[in-house]
């Protein structure tokens, strides 16, 4: 892999990061506000709120720990002139 394409792939893997909290803070803005009787599910959309706050941080969890491996790994990865 190239120094650039590296580069490229660090931003990429780091606004997926970015991405996955916000969905975080989506999902508990969701459940503080479109909740009332359940405190799991949408009153507006119906979807199970605490399946989809699992869910995004686990994929946080996991992109973090991808963006510490292309960060930590990347003597192995770029090649060398």
């Amino acid at each position: 892999m190239f120094d650039r394409m590296h580069s490229w792939l660090v931003v990429a893997v780091s606004l997926m990061l970015l991405y996955a909290g916000l969905k975080i803070v989506s999902v508990q803005v969701n459940m503080q506000y479109e909740t009332h009787h359940d405190p799991c599910f949408s009153v507006v959309t119906g979807r199970n709120l605490c399946t989809d706050y699992q869910a995004a941080k686990w994929a946080t969890a996991g992109i973090g720990v991808l963006l510490l491996g292309v960060i930590g790994f990347s003597n192995q990865l770029i090649r060398k002139k």
